[in-house]
Parts: structure tokens; C-alpha cells; sequence
């Protein structure tokens, strides 16, 4: 590292993506060799957590703060129907924080961000308004991979920015491709600025509809065609192998959302077959893309000068497109989509991954995204830095999203001050982990940390390996479950009428916790109709949404 210099910053963010969806955590078929690569420079972290949706996490991340005291505790869209007009659930950044790139921009930092936004769009929400000079990005949750066309019925098109202002998103080019186009553009302007950078690569992959360069869906064509269940119990092998996951780790049951493989008609498996072979296609582009970005750093001679972050938003994804609850009906997919199997990763495409293959991808937790269980909330995270000890380790105590804010302060030497523009900050909620980072020591946190969340009714408190949590029948028991993590990652056994005191203090602190952070008690009737009904096995089993089978047998 340049003398009397701060290192530079390079924060990835996949979305939707399983932990044990790349190779670094145990994936036995898709080859992610930028990822390994950075794995074998930095270290990894096999207990880090994330938040089971898009939005929330990524306020975590650029805030450090809890999410219901910056504005994320719902995402915009779902809101609480008793808190209409509150601070914490706005669904977009409110004026009590200040992101990474502010404090880092008051630094001395040059700032960029390309790719998915998801944290507002109004003028005081939006990226130039919170601290990045350039900025080339999605203001939405989601959207076609190679056009404009749009996730929802009640907003059929995508919005795209520039600087701040609104541009046409170029059709035809896909999106990984799209955003490190214009991120490497950003970078390229940030290293002749001479200052130290921070850049901020937000990708849409691999969050549905599911999309991909058909040359690369076509090279992973047979390669799942052992299906679902084999995959995950192969994939859970090597997680154990690989000291991913605790050796005597079991795996949860699947949710009876899909059928066993084995009973699937021969145009069930075609089908289930194609969905995975793009969602593989979307992730070796998706390592192709970060590939040129190391290698942009390396021709540029700041490599060794950054700090490179990876990490995924939540949990695989289980919806079919219909899980979104505009298009319920099925009325919009029908009409505006090609939902032929020829068709299928190609524009106007329109289908997600499913339960099945997401169950393989959240192996071996349980549940997925939009659940706080580890299933939802398992992200991998890898860290390289200047200088980092141990490269090529692994840490397996517990890290949440929230911890990476003041650890960038810490290792750049920024600060984040008290108010924002006259505003006080609201108080964060992570601690730096440099000093793992940096050797000194294996435990993030100390043996009795403790972490409470709620998301959309469900409510989490941990202390030390032990988690508490609550999650609506059918997900749940409607009663709080605790488990220990350090030995049963699957939340497979349910210590609460063994561990009574235990279950009573920790209740007590999340309690406290809820009110100390306005936490609202939500409608479950209004949550149901609004997504959860879609996962609930009680109402049936869930297909693609418009998707034709006949021809296929």
C-alpha cells in the first residue's frame, strides 16, 4: 500500500444467491474461479448474516445501522398497515443515517456505484444524495436481466439513473455484463483521480426472473440432471468436507413445497432441469464479471491498495413469479411473456428458480429467502484486504452485515460523526471485525454477543451459539423455537422445553428490544395475502406461473 494512503474499497454484492452457490462454500458443479481466487487471497466467513430480504440488507450494509431505525424495517411496497407514516418502516433510507460512501466521501474518497439500488427514489434518497459522485443504477427491486421490462404488474417497466438522472437502459446487453461495463468506466476515472476510491458493484443476478447469454445456459445443459435432492446432499457433503459447515451438521427437512425428484413426470424434470441450468449460467457470468474487475485493479496497480468485499443480500430465492403479489393472477405474466421452454433465460422469459433447486442452494439451512431463519439469513462472505493474516482461513464465529460499516471506518480511518446534515445519527448497531481480519484474533464477537431482528412479524434473538426465534405456522410453531448453531446450523432440534430459563430471558430481551426500536406488531392476515400464502404448503403445491408442459413429455 501506497505510504500515508487509505487503502481503496470495493464492495460485491450478488442478489438472491444461496451460500453454498459458489465454489468457495461448497459448490460441486458451477465453477466461480474469481471468487476461489479471492477466497485463496482473503479469508472467508461461514457464520455471517445477512437479512432475508433485498432492501433491508443493503441498509445494513452501507449504514451499519439497525434496520428499523434507518428506514428499511419493511421494503417499500409492504407496509405495515398500523404504521403507515413511521421512521422505521419507510421502505427507503430516512435522514437518521448516513451511508459508507458519505463517510468516506467526506474522507477524501472518490465514490461510484453500479447496479441495483433498492433504498429509494426520491431525490434525498437517491445515490448522488447519499455520497456517491458517479452512479449508474436500477432504482428498482428487480427487472428483466436484458431489457427494461419490469418484476411487477403495477410497475411494468424498470427506471434507470445515471448521475441522478433518468436514462434508457440499453436493451439486449445483460445485466452483469451492463453494470461492470459502466462500474469499470467509474473505476478507471477514480484510479487517474488519484484519491483513494470506494466502489460499490450491486448486481441484479441472480435474482428472477431468471436470465442468461444463451451460449453459457447451453454449456450446462445435462449437468442437473440427477436434480434437486441429489445436488443438495452432494453439496452438503462438501460443505462438511470443506469445514463450511460443522461435521456433524444434519440437514433440515425440505419444506413440502416440490415434489421429490423422483416423482417428477419426464416434463417436470425438463423443465426443473432448464431453470437450474440458467441459474448457473447467470452465476459463472456473474464470476466472469468479477473476474474483469480484479484484473481492472491489477492493470491499474491498486490490487494490493484494496479492500475487496463479497457477499450475497439473503437467501436463495424460492418464488415463482407469481409469489410477487401484483401478479398473482397471472394475468400480466400471460400477456407479456414468452413462457415457452425454448424460450426459457432468453428476453421476455419470465420464471424463477422454484423451492426445489433454492432448498439445494440454502443447503443445509433451513427455509430461504424472506425467512429469518439461517436458510434466509446465511450469506458468504469473503474478505480480502492489504496484508490480510491467514489467507485462504475461515472464520465460523458469527458476523452480521451490519459489523462491515465500522470495520471499513476502522481500516480506512474515516469517521462517521453525529449528525448528517443537522440530523442526529441513530446509533449503529455493528462492530468492526479488523482485528480478525487482521489476525488478532478468531472470535468476532465475544461468546455472549447478542443480536436481536424482525422482519415481517418474525422475530430472532441470539446470544452467543444460542438463537431464539418465531415464525408463523405453517414456517414455524406460532411458538418460540431455540437452537444452538454452533452444532445444529439446520435448526433441525428444538431445545426450548429443555432450555425453559433460557427461552424466558432471552423472550424478555427481545421484548425489550422490540420496544426500544419501535417494532410494530404486524397484520398476519395482510402478510399472508401479501407473500407468505405463496410458500405455505397447507394451500398446495406452487408451478411456474403461465409455464406450458404440454410437448415435453
Amino acid at each position: 500500500m501506497s505510504e500515508g494512503k487509505p487503502p481503496n474499497v470495493i464492495l460485491i454484492m450478488s442478489d438472491d444467491m444461496g451460500m453454498s452457490d459458489i465454489e468457495p462454500f461448497g459448490q460441486t458443479i458451477v465453477r466461480t474461479p474469481a471468487l476461489m481466487e479471492l477466497a485463496r487471497e482473503g479469508v472467508r466467513f461461514s457464520n455471517f448474516h445477512v437479512l432475508p430480504v433485498c432492501s433491508p440488507t443493503r441498509a445494513a450494509l452501507l449504514t451499519g445501522v439497525d434496520i428499523h431505525l434507518a428506514g428499511l424495517g419493511t421494503m417499500g411496497g409492504v407496509r405495515p398497515l398500523e404504521a403507515q407514516q413511521g421512521e422505521g418502516y419507510l421502505g427507503m433510507l430516512n435522514d437518521g443515517v448516513k451511508t459508507i460512501a458519505e463517510v468516506l466521501e467526506e474522507s477524501g474518497y472518490t465514490t461510484f456505484i453500479s447496479g441495483k439500488w433498492h433504498l429509494g427514489s426520491t431525490p434525498t434518497t437517491i445515490p448522488p444524495s447519499r455520497g456517491f459522485d458517479r452512479s449508474y443504477v436500477m432504482l428498482d427491486g428487480g427487472g428483466s436481466h436484458w431489457d427494461h421490462l419490469g418484476l411487477l404488474s403495477v410497475k411494468p417497466e424498470t427506471t434507470f439513473q445515471e448521475d441522478g438522472k433518468v436514462v434508457e437502459r440499453p436493451a439486449g446487453v445483460f445485466s452483469s455484463d451492463l453494470f461492470t461495463d459502466k462500474f469499470l468506466f467509474y473505476l478507471k476515472d477514480a484510479v487517474q483521480q488519484g484519491k483513494p476510491f470506494m466502489g460499490y458493484l450491486a448486481l441484479q443476478a441472480v435474482h428472477d426472473p431468471l436470465h442468461a447469454p444463451k451460449a453459457l445456459i447451453d454449456k450446462y445443459k445435462g449437468r442437473f440432471s440427477a436434480g434437486y435432492d441429489v445436488h443438495r446432499r452432494e453439496v452438503f457433503e462438501r460443505m462438511k468436507e470443506m469445514g463450511v459447515i460443522p461435521a456433524a451438521t444434519e440437514l433440515d427437512a425440505t419444506p413440502p413445497l416440490f415434489k421429490p425428484w423422483s416423482e417428477l413426470t419426464r416434463a417436470e424434470r425438463a423443465h426443473q432441469e432448464r431453470l437450474m441450468e440458467v441459474y448457473a449460467a447467470m452465476l459463472e457470468n456473474m464470476d466472469a464479471n468479477i473476474a474483469r474487475v480484479l484484473d481492472a485493479l491489477r492493470e491499474a496497480g491498486v490490487y494490493n491498495d484494496t479492500i475487496i468485499i463479497f457477499l450475497s443480500d439473503n437467501g436463495p430465492s424460492a418464488a415463482y413469479m407469481d409469489a410477487y403479489f401484483p401478479n398473482a393472477d397471472g394475468k400480466w405474466i400471460a400477456e407479456t411473456f414468452d413462457m415457452s421452454f425454448d424460450n426459457i433465460g432468453a428476453p421476455r422469459s419470465f420464471v424463477g428458480v422454484g423451492p426445489g433447486w433454492a432448498s439445494a442452494s440454502a443447503t443445509p439451512f433451513r427455509l430461504f429467502k424472506t425467512f429469518l431463519t439461517e436458510g434466509g439469513t446465511r450469506s458468504p462472505l469473503i474478505v480480502k484486504m492489504p496484508a490480510v493474516k491467514n489467507p485462504g482461513g475461515m472464520y465460523a464465529s458469527f458476523v452480521g452485515v451490519e459489523d462491515l460499516f465500522p470495520t471499513l471506518m476502522e481500516l480506512t480511518g474515516a469517521e462517521r460523526g453525529d449528525t448528517r446534515k443537522g440530523v442526529p445519527l441513530a446509533v449503529l448497531k455493528g462492530a468492526s471485525i479488523a482485528a480478525s481480519l487482521r489476525g488478532e484474533r478468531n472470535l468476532v464477537h465475544g461468546p455472549d454477543y447478542e443480536r436481536a431482528e424482525e422482519f415481517w412479524g418474525q422475530k430472532t434473538y441470539r446470544k452467543g451459539n444460542w438463537k431464539l426465534i418465531w415464525l408463523p405456522v405453517p414456517f414455524g410453531t406460532g411458538q418460540w423455537q431455540l437452537y444452538d448453531t454452533s452444532t445444529d446450523p439446520g435448526e433441525t432440534q428444538d431445545l426450548a422445553l429443555r432450555q425453559p430459563d433460557l427461552l424466558a430471558e432471552l423472550s424478555q430481551k427481545y421484548e425489550r428490544w422490540a420496544d426500544e426500536h419501535n417494532v410494530v406488531r404486524w397484520d398476519y392476515n395482510y402478510l399472508n395475502a401479501m407473500g407468505f400464502d405463496h410458500y405455505n404448503w397447507a394451500k398446495g403445491m406452487r408451478s411456474q406461473a403461465g409455464f406450458d408442459l404440454s410437448g415435453h413429455q
